[in-house]
């Protein structure tokens, strides 16, 4: 009986073939699988860069509104004090108003750099979405 090594019965080639087949579909679905896996952690990624940016702007837009307000009830409360101060000593008004007009700055400088955080955080997050 002579049989070479090369030789192999039709069933076992048949085995091959269909171990082959199944190994090349696996492969496919397992490229399928990851691809889809990525796909959704890209989308997942996106939409909670998106959410953060649109949670920064919120929150930034209503920061500065109650800096603006307490600022504005400071000034009311300093406005009505300058009100009582007129009724002394001239010199007591102006060193209150001296001191209002400080305040005033110190408020305006506390607002320009809220407002120069804010557009730092949105030009990183910016740099983040790229």
């Amino acid at each position: 009986m002579s049989t070479t090594t090369n030789e192999m019965p039709e069933s076992a080639t048949a085995a091959v073939t269909e171990a082959t087949r199944i190994a090349a579909q696996a492969a496919r679905n397992g490229t399928e699988t990851a691809k889809a896996s990525i796909e959704a952690a890209r989308s997942f990624a996106d939409d909670s860069n998106a959410l953060s940016r649109d949670l920064l702007n919120t929150w930034s837009v209503q920061s500065e509104s109650v800096l603006k307000t307490a600022f504005d009830a400071q000034n009311a409360a300093m406005d009505a004090g300058l009100g009582l101060f007129d009724l002394g000593v001239k010199g007591n008004r102006q060193a209150v108003e001296q001191f209002s007009e400080i305040v005033k700055r110190t408020q305006m400088a506390t607002l320009e750099s809220w407002q120069a955080t804010v557009k730092m955080a949105t030009k990183a997050t910016e740099t983040a979405k790229r």
